[in-house]
């Protein structure tokens, strides 16, 4: 299937690591080109390096705090100038912590919202602006499964994933008026660097990390990293045009409710 995103320009943010680094490769491999975003300047780095000769003038690294307002525009000002237009967002940085609700403090709820949701917010409002004017564009918020799946020790994430599901449709609505698609997708759990550090939150107990891996989904596995870049790239793509104002679940079966 060709998605025909060659000359496409695209912002990813989180693109680091994990899903955000796959997606960014996956961009450049399509023969679009992309501003990557992060805190971590060696995880940049090394995204860059991955990129090797096809990422030659068509990949970006910029360090950025995405809790910061003017750390957003400044990233949305740097694609623009590099590239002279923004024409896929895909909305990816941010994690929130699990633990305890009665211990977990004011400042966890406040620091981990203002990176996932209201980073997620305040980058789409910076981009759809420009795609307004290009009577064009997508937008991608990546939320997940845990908005779907209420769990005690979880409450932060779950909230805030459930949270950009509900601005996601709505932002589908602002969005049509202007040409612009926007659609969310859940990922359940996949294998990254987060997965494995907090395993223990989600898995059986008395599990090893081997057989909480496996008992995550009823295929048996957690999904990679690339399995959900590929699906952000078809729908970033004309492929899916029909696609817009869905969140949809990519989970490996491990949500069995109705909705998502």
């Amino acid at each position: 299937m060709q998605l025909n995103l060659n000359g496409k320009i695209a912002i990813v943010t989180g693109g680091s690591k994990g899903i955000g680094q796959a997606t960014a490769l996956g961009f450049l491999e399509e023969g679009a080109s992309v501003l990557v975003c992060a805190r971590g300047k060696e995880a940049l780095e090394e995204t860059v390096r991955l990129a090797g000769k096809k990422g030659e003038g068509r990949i970006i690294g910029m360090q950025a705090d995405l809790t910061q307002g003017e750390a957003i525009k400044a990233v949305v000002a740097r694609c623009v100038e590099a590239f002279g237009r923004i024409d896929i967002l895909v909305n990816n940085a941010g994690s929130a912590r699990p633990g305890d609700f009665l211990t977990l403090p004011d400042e966890a709820w406040i620091d981990d919202w203002t990176l996932k949701f209201f980073g997620y917010m305040r980058m789409a409002r910076e981009v759809l602006a420009h795609m307004h004017k290009q009577g064009a564009g997508v937008i991608i918020n990546v939320a997940g499964t845990g908005g779907l799946k209420p769990m005690g020790s979880y409450m932060i994430g779950g909230s805030a994933n459930i949270a950009v599901n509900h601005f996601t449709k709505a932002l589908a609505d602002e969005g049509a008026k202007h040409g612009v698609r926007v659609v969310g997708i859940n990922p359940g759990p996949i294998l990254t660097e987060r997965l494995q550090k907090f395993i223990s939150t989600f898995a059986p107990a008395g599990a090893s990390q081997e057989e909480a891996l496996k008992k995550m989904t009823p295929l048996g596995r957690v999904g990679k990293s690339e399995e959900v870049a590929d699906l952000i790239l078809f729908l970033a793509s004309e492929r899916a045009a029909f696609i817009h104002g869905a969140n949809i679940t990519i989970d490996g079966g491990s949500n069995p409710g109705l909705i998502g």
